[in-house]
């Protein structure tokens, strides 16, 4: 079974017909835009990788020979080894910070924006009694669980002073 017929396997199981359909068309044909990319991109890796051949395979023939023959190679390929797999997780580590970044911010200006759009729709004056409004409720929700946490550490605190004087 080839990997297109288990992908067409898989989007008809879990798509909707309509959806299913829609990827089949546009994605899954061989003829498709994004599978006319793929072997483009393919064939151009391939082009390319079978141009650097004559030059990296003796280089590489030549390390490994090394390699086998020195008493060093056995400690600088594990430490080569761990030192490529620490640049990659730094690479995916700031790629991954940069996202998260972009997506606080793209959450900030929306947040910006949708304020704006409400004090636009509903006024100046409105905006600012309903802000007033809601900070008082906030406030009176905050001085509610203010003074259950206050209830809550003196009970705490009779019951250890209590367990002191029993000790004693």
């Amino acid at each position: 079974m080839d990997i297109t017929a288990t992908l067409s396997h898989l989007v008809t199981s879990l798509l909707p017909a309509d959806k299913a359909a829609l990827v089949h068309h546009h994605v899954l044909r061989a003829d498709a835009p994004l599978q006319v990319y793929f072997s483009a991109a393919r064939a151009s890796a391939l082009s390319g990788a079978g141009a650097a051949y004559p030059y990296v395979a003796p280089l590489a023939e030549r390390a490994l020979a090394w390699t086998h023959a020195s008493e060093l190679g056995g400690v600088l390929v594990p430490l080569a080894i761990l030192a490529a797999a620490v640049l990659v997780m730094n690479w995916i580590r700031r790629v991954l910070m940069w996202w998260a970044r972009l997506a606080l911010r793209a959450v900030l200006w929306a947040a910006l924006a949708a304020l704006a759009a409400w004090v636009w729709s509903r006024g100046l004056q409105a905006s600012v009694r309903d802000v007033v409004v809601l900070g008082g409720r906030a406030s009176g929700y905050a001085a509610l669980v203010k003074e259950i946490w206050w209830r809550e550490y003196r009970r705490y605190e009779e019951q250890q002073n209590m367990g002191r004087g029993e000790r004693r």
